[in-house]
This record gives C-alpha cells, structure tokens and sequence, in this order.
C-alpha cells in the first residue's frame, strides 16, 4: 500500500508524454513546469514526439496545449498529425490544443506579449516550440544570440508549463560534431535533452532514442530503440538505468 502511495504521490510532479514506452525511461514522464529540448536530425522523429506529446496531454490527462512553429506549415502539422490518428483541428474546435505559426522574426518582447496573453486565455499546460535553430538564425544582430536564447528559454519557464522545444542536427562532421552551436548552447539552459537518433538505413536497429539529461530524474543513460508507426514513436524497451 505505501509504495502504491508513494508512485501516486510520485506522478504529480511529473508531465507524462504518453508516448509508448518513453515514459518508463524517466520514472512517469518530464519534470512538469521545465524546459526540455528534443533534437536529432532531419526525419528522426522530432516533430512527431512533440505532436504526440500534445494530443496526449489534452487527450489523456485533460491539459491544454499549444504548438508555437517558426518553420512548418500550420496544415501540414494538421496532416502530420491526422497521418498518426491525431486530430488536431478537432482538438482546437474544443479549444484544448491549438497550433500556431510565429514569423521568426518577432523580437523577443512580441513572443513574450503572445505567450503570456495566450497561455492564461487558453489555461495552456503544455507548449512546444519548433525548432530553435530557425529562430536563432533571425535573431536581432548585434546582439549575442546566447543572451537572447537565454532570455527565450527563461520566458518559457517564466510561463509555468512544461516546454519541449525541438532542434535541428546537423548531419555528422568528421570531427564527429553534430550540433550547431545555437542548440549545444540551448542543451545547457534546458532542463531536459532527449537525442533521437535515425541512421536512415532502415531496418529495425535504425532508430534510438536517448535521454542525454533531465534534471531531478532517475532516468536510463544510454540509447534505446525506437519505431515511428502510423500512431507514431514507440520506444521499444526499457534500457539499463
């Protein structure tokens, strides 16, 4: 009866993806009102985590949430995410999930006045922010890019929901570097880094997912496998912790 207690009390800090098998890997899911970024290369899975992280959130535990996108289309994540069995148009008629475009050149003060308006009208729990790189690159010049990042991710903690934010990977150097600096600098403000990983080869060893870093949380180190499927990721085991 005490350790039912105890993994009941456990959740409330929690934010489950309800991702299959991602939330075992950090005892019940991200750390709720934190920052988190999701990276790995173009089609390993990035967009997809983030639309099921949300059609989850209002779907299984009744949170709102929003989709901030810099890059695509507002229709073509509807039919990303209506290819997986999530209706988002659905979900945004009955106000509880909404995806929004930004032009990538708001400044900081425009975002700011967005989302604090938008994520108390919206009572919104959940937000994602995709991706980061794009944002970085129209950046006000002369002035460091980092403080400004810094500024970005404080806002979204500031807003006291949980944020996932994506990054793009650069396809691997020779040097065996595969992030730009913007998102290596992002990993270290985040609360959370989950690398996903796709070697393009395909087969059932062409996908993994990792949790890098996430803070307070017992979480499984190294890489674990994963399948995107028409409902989307899957993580296919446990891994070691």
């Amino acid at each position: 009866m005490a350790k039912k207690k105890e993994q009941i009390e456990g959740v409330k800090d929690r934010c489950p993806t309800g991702i299959k098998g991602f939330d075992d890997l950090c005892e019940g899911g991200i750390i709720n009102d934190s920052a988190n970024l999701v990276v790995g290369n173009a089609g390993a899975g990035k967009t997809t985590f983030l639309l099921q992280f949300l059609y989850n959130g209002a779907k299984l535990y009744n949170e709102n949430g929003v989709y901030v996108s810099f890059e695509p289309e507002v229709a073509e994540l509807h039919k990303a995410g209506k290819r997986q069995g999530m209706d988002f148009e659905e979900l945004e008629a009955k106000g509880k999930c909404f995806i929004v475009k930004l032009n990538p050149e708001s400044s900081l003060k425009e975002i700011e006045k967005f989302l604090t308006s938008f994520v108390v009208k919206n009572d919104i729990k959940r937000l994602c922010f995709d991706p980061i790189n794009v944002f970085a690159i129209s950046l006000k010049k002369g002035e460091s890019i980092r403080q400004q990042l810094y500024e970005l991710v404080s806002l979204m903690k500031k807003l006291a929901v949980c944020v996932v934010i994506a990054g793009e990977a650069e396809e691997e150097k020779s040097e065996g570097q595969a992030l730009d600096e913007d998102v290596v600098f992002t990993k270290y403000l985040v609360d959370g880094v989950i690398e996903l990983y796709s070697s393009g080869l395909g087969g059932e060893g062409d996908r993994a997912v990792r949790i890098s870093k996430m803070r307070m949380t017992n979480h499984v180190r190294g890489p674990v496998g994963m399948k995107i499927t028409n409902t989307g990721v899957q993580v296919l085991g446990k891994g070691t912790l």
